[in-house]
């Protein structure tokens, strides 16, 4: 009897929450969005999509192009942007092997603009999350070209966009859009077979 009445007690003393820990809880039923290109035909198959939260624009954003340089930083809002591809892709010239990503946004010293590229699983693993300082390493950096007011009509919400040419659907452009500049990367489709 006092056997069960001390396992008892101990139990409930182990699902008491510790009181003396503060936690603060974000999140909720956010929007997200996303682009995707899914291909098929005989013999072929391939799917790519980036999903992400869609931040507001503001017009003071512009005078904070300089204050990149030289870092690694979130993209997007809320959670992780996320990279999905099941078949080799290339963006601006960079290899990206099939698989699940994590995205930031890396400005290099030069101010040289990069989509940055962690594996989802490893990011998981390492409990790496978009907020806060970015001290991670990118698994892949894809090289994007600023176009400083290159969009013809400002973008008031963060767009990403991954487009297949039509004449040569394994070739086509990722595109971010933002104010009214954009960063672009050619893109190149290896299919499945």
């Amino acid at each position: 009897m006092r056997t069960s009445l001390v396992a008892a007690f101990a139990a409930l003393c182990l699902s008491l929450p510790a009181a003396a820990q503060k936690v603060e809880v974000f999140g909720g039923a956010a929007e997200r969005a996303s682009s995707s290109l899914v291909m098929f035909g005989e013999n072929m198959m391939a799917g790519i999509t980036v999903t992400y939260g869609q931040p507001m624009w503001q017009p003071e954003y512009d005078s904070m192009l300089d204050k990149l340089k030289g870092r690694l930083n979130r993209l997007g809002k809320d959670m992780w942007t996320t990279f999905l591809t099941t078949v080799p892709v290339e963006i601006g010239g960079a290899k990206v092997e099939p698989g699940s990503y994590v995205v930031g946004l890396m400005c290099d010293k030069d101010g040289k603009f990069h989509l940055a590229l962690l594996d989802a699983t490893k990011s998981a693993k390492a409990g790496t999350l978009p907020f806060g300082a970015q001290t991670w390493t990118p698994d892949v950096l894809c090289p994007l070209t600023l176009n400083k007011d290159g969009a013809k009509e400002a973008a008031e919400k963060l767009t990403m966009t991954l487009a297949a040419d039509e004449k040569n659907p394994s070739n086509g452009t990722f595109t971010l859009a933002w104010g009214k500049h954009t960063l672009t990367g050619a893109l190149k489709i290896q299919l499945a077979k």
